[in-house]
């Protein structure tokens, strides 16, 4: 069997220069770190990213010009031992390429559906720059092998550290040759994506539209106890919904409890926050329609199967326009104020 991940040849950011050209999306930074990342020319996200509408050349001149002022250096065939903490969290894994393959295989496994209209965006997006900066985040269960692997490397002083604008801490540590295949092969012949389900979804398809067999893409792989996974809201925005139906729909089939606005969050499986109408309620699932097929009763699908579809008429959330997703974080609050109705199913584990 191919293997899913393999070493990879890239660049990674110079210490000194890496909180410039790293950094995260620009709803978590204040308005004057977006315009000073915005006229920097170092900035991936900005200058080459895919919000940038960069083309191939523009791309290219971003490489350049990271090469020449010594922002990125080349590395590889290697993987990266990798930790990233903010705050309390911390999570250590490693960065390789994953095999675009494996995804058509059914080898790594997604937990919720994606839009068309986002895949299509981003492999023009890939197809245009030629250029990967954004790696994706898969998950393996736990094995020894790699957890003692990724210790040995990652007690030794970083080859890359530095802290970004949104005070996220960043470590890199080089492994080369043996040890990198040996980690690729380490995690076993099954990954699931806790983030990058478009982008993974938009590599297949532009290397289908390619005929490529070979294509590759960056990911961040962790074991299952590194990470906490946040939840992604449901946004509706359709200007002929009725709040009143489709309140008195909720009620008749689930139970619904008018909440506080901070209380409109899921306390385990089964319940979904619900902004709708100027009210804010918990849902919980009728126990009854929960299906026995451990996919099927993910919050994300019971939210789709049981509410999205039959209440709202949302039959192809992929191809749907009136639906958004939207991440359960402190600075997106504001765009949920522009939903009509708002679902947050409990997040996978």
């Amino acid at each position: 069997m191919t293997a899913l991940l393999e070493p990879f040849t890239g660049f990674v950011p110079a210490p000194e220069l890496a909180h410039r050209v790293v950094g995260p999306p620009s709803s978590v930074l204040s308005p004057a770190d977006v315009e000073t990342a915005r006229l920097d020319p170092l900035s991936f996200r900005h200058a080459a990213g895919r919000g940038a509408g960069s083309t191939h050349e523009q791309a290219l001149e971003w490489l350049r010009n990271g090469q020449e002022q010594g922002a990125l250096r080349p590395v590889g065939p290697a993987v990266l031992a990798y930790r990233v903490a903010r705050g309390d969290l911390a999570a250590t894994g490693f960065i390789a390429d994953v095999r675009v393959g494996a995804y058509d295989e059914g080898l790594i496994k997604g937990h919720e559906s994606t839009i068309t209209r986002t895949e299509r965006k981003m492999a023009d997006y890939i197809r245009t720059t030629r250029i990967h900066g954004n790696p994706i985040a898969l998950v393996h269960r736990p094995r020894t092998e790699v957890a003692d692997a990724l210790a040995a490397r990652t007690s030794d002083d970083p080859d890359t550290s530095f802290v970004a604008v949104d005070g996220s801490a960043h470590e890199l540590w080089i492994i080369e040759g043996d040890d990198a295949r040996a980690l690729c092969a380490g995690v076993g012949d099954v990954l699931y994506i806790t983030d990058g389900h478009h982008r993974l979804a938009a590599a297949s398809l532009a290397a289908r539209e390619e005929g490529r067999d070979d294509a590759r893409l960056p990911a961040g792989v962790f074991a299952t106890g590194e990470l906490e996974v946040w939840a992604f809201g449901r946004c509706v925005v359709d200007p002929d919904l009725d709040a009143d139906t489709v309140i008195e729909r909720l009620a008749s089939t689930h139970l619904l409890e008018p909440v506080s606005e901070a209380e409109a969050r899921p306390r385990g499986p089964h319940e979904l926050g619900v902004k709708i109408g100027g009210g804010t309620y918990r849902l919980r699932i009728d126990p009854d329609r929960v299906p026995d097929d451990p996919y099927r009763s993910l919050d994300v699908n019971l939210l789709q199967d049981l509410v999205l579809e039959p209440i709202l008429g949302i039959t192809d959330p992929r191809q749907d326009a009136r639906l958004r997703f939207i991440p359960d974080r402190p600075e997106t609050a504001g765009e949920v104020e522009g939903c009509g109705a708002w679902f947050l199913p409990f997040p996978a584990s």
